[in-house]
């Protein structure tokens, strides 16, 4: 005769990892689509239409990753937690549980586990590696445009292709290499800013060299001091525009560490900037928020994880179905707990610290009510009216897909 299975601590801690684990997984890859979507049609759109080796397209797609995976991560776990905890609750699961003695608390400690996983893990995707993919996404861009001497520009559009100068042209034919109706505002020379005009330009690129030559024909040359009020003009039947890509790519090089995102920065780079800013005496207001929140989000995976339990452990008809809802409310509702806090932190109405742990600070005083509250089986009012709403929904969805 078997022996009936003893259910251990270690059977319920898997049991409940492995109903997580699944829905959380999916969730990654279903969040990172989603947001990376957009970005995969423009990578497309590099390969296919300006000829960029897929190579380095997948490099550029690669590196936009970690940036998305500190949102991603944490989204997908509040969601394994509401699904597996909601589908136990429905199917009555966990009140075998209660009834065998196992409590809510005993149930908390796979959550919490999980919990600290994603919290170590997001913060080493935004201490690391986001300021990694963003420095190999600019250096990747850079090696791109020494391999390829070209000007990317686009018909009746002010294009900058470097920091030190713009180019508007008009009507672009045999492949770009002509050009119609030019105008080159150039400010690389830091005492004289010059405006081009040109009736038309022919483009002759210089790969080894890596030159772009725009010959200029019929047209004039407006030059103003930076200083000073001396203006000059000259008119010209030919004139050559030379572009040193090797030296343009080297000045892009230097501002963009300068001007790389501050959420994109290392802890380390950010802090000088402040340093450097407040002896300048910029207000540092909103750097000093992006630092904070930088400690601060991490700790979204343990609030969500403390949130979640009694959350996804509130018995309903629904399931799944009212754990999916459930976790995208609070994900917008911290979502805009984030604004606000980054907002009132930049305009100086709360300090930086507050401003970055009032999300944190809000939704774990939240987590704790609801855990005490379900631990001690009280209704929760306003979760029977959401569900009744969402059933109420789902009935008026159904009757009026049977109509169509």
């Amino acid at each position: 005769m078997r022996r009936p299975l003893k259910i251990t601590p270690k059977i319920i801690d898997r049991y409940i990892l492995k109903e997580i684990l699944v829905p959380a997984g999916i969730g990654v890859g279903v969040f990172t689509f989603v947001f990376l979507v957009s970005k995969l049609f423009r990578v497309t759109e590099m390969v296919v239409d300006k000829g960029i080796p897929l190579g380095y397209a997948i490099k550029l797609f690669l590196c936009l990753i970690p940036a998305f995976l500190v949102f991603v991560i944490p989204m997908a776990f509040l969601l394994g937690v509401l699904l597996a905890l909601g589908r136990l609750s429905a199917d009555n699961e966990l009140i075998a549980l209660k009834t065998s003695g196992v409590g809510l608390y005993r149930l908390s400690p796979p959550v919490i586990v999980l919990s600290l996983f994603t919290f170590l893990l997001t913060s080493f995707l935004l201490f690391y590696a986001v300021p990694w993919g963003s420095r190999n996404f600019q250096e990747t861009l850079f090696r791109l445009a020494e391999t390829k001497a070209k000007l990317d520009v686009k018909e009746r559009v002010f294009n900058a292709p470097f920091g030190g100068f713009v180019i508007y042209v008009n009507k672009l034919s045999q492949g770009g290499k002509v050009l119609e109706g030019v105008m080159i505002y150039d400010e690389r020379d830091p005492k004289i800013n010059s405006t081009i005009l040109a009736r038309k330009g022919y483009l002759i690129s210089d790969p080894q060299a890596q030159k772009l030559i725009l010959n200029l024909f019929d047209g004039s040359i407006h030059s103003k001091e930076v200083k000073g009020e001396a203006y000059r003009t000259i008119h010209f039947n030919t004139y050559q525009f030379i572009l040193s890509l090797k030296e343009e790519i080297a000045k892009a090089r230097k501002r963009g560490r300068v001007r790389m995102l501050e959420k994109e920065m290392s802890i380390g780079d950010l802090r000088k900037k402040i340093n450097r800013l407040r002896k300048l005496g910029i207000n540092v207001r909103p750097q000093l928020v992006e630092l904070h929140f930088k400690f601060a989000i991490p700790f979204a995976a343990l609030i969500f994880g403390l949130v979640g339990i009694p959350l996804g452990a509130q018995r309903t008809q629904s399931g799944r179905s009212w754990g999916f809802v459930l976790s995208l409310f609070i994900l917008l509702l911290y979502y805009v707990l984030y604004c606000v806090g980054k907002d009132l932190g930049s305009s100086g109405a709360i300090s930086p610290l507050l401003a970055a742990w009032f999300p944190n600070i809000l939704l774990g005083s939240l987590g704790v009510y609801l855990l005490v509250k379900t631990a001690r089986e009280s209704p929760m009012r306003i979760l029977i009216l959401g569900e009744k709403a969402m059933e109420f929904l789902q009935k008026k969805w159904k009757r009026f897909s049977r109509e169509i």
